[in-house]
């Protein structure tokens, strides 16, 4: 599955080139599960072959990223906070907990924003709720540049410096990177049991 879907993000860079490097790695900074892991450093051999640039490829990684998730700020923006205003109590979401989030956005949202940008699962949502706490734009944007500048461009030049080795490193990050997802994914089932569990009892 994972070779498969490899070969694929190949394909779609070798047949599309600079733009579909620019549209795979705004996919990946949104909702879609396109792993970095399996983009920048294939980018990067590309780059080493001569077929790319390498300063072009790092500056739309960047650009890219913003784009993405701007795109998932604005969703939250728009879509998440007036859903969960309306329907959160579906869902044992009250008024609190979102007041709850705007503020821990107001006090720690550079620093979650960063951060989240190397995890694996949280880089993928972590803008929709900083756009339902409304974080400051240019805070949210710039954590956002540096964060996937830095993430991005080190898988990108390290696919240019390995070569034809950059699948092996790929493979092994991408294993890495699922079972920190794992993790995490569990840590926020076991978060989500608890909030619902909360709640119920403090239901009359």
């Amino acid at each position: 599955m994972l070779e498969s879907f490899a070969q694929w993000v190949q394909d779609v860079v070798r047949l599309f080139g600079y733009p579909g490097v620019f549209v795979l790695i705004t996919l990946e900074s949104t909702l879609v599960p396109i792993p970095s892991e399996l983009v920048m450093p294939f980018a990067g051999y590309m780059a080493s072959k001569g077929d790319f640039s390498l300063p072009v490829l790092l500056v739309i990684n960047s650009v890219a990223a913003l784009l993405g998730s701007g795109l998932c700020y604005w969703l939250g923006v728009i879509g998440g906070k007036p859903f969960l205003v309306r329907y959160g109590k579906f869902f044992l979401v009250r008024q609190h907990d979102i007041e709850k989030t705007e503020t821990f956005f107001a006090k720690h949202g550079k620093l979650t924003i960063l951060i989240g940008r190397f995890l694996p699962v949280i880089r993928h949502v972590i803008s929709i709720p900083a756009g339902i706490a409304r974080m400051p734009l240019r805070a949210f944007f710039l954590q956002t540049f540096v964060g996937s500048t830095v993430w991005g461009g080190v898988l990108i030049v390290l696919g240019y410096e390995i070569g034809a080795n950059w699948e092996a490193f790929a493979k092994a990050l991408k294993r890495v990177d699922l079972i920190v997802g794992v993790i995490l994914l569990l840590t926020l089932v076991a978060l989500a049991i608890r909030f619902v569990v909360r709640r119920r009892r403090e239901q009359p």
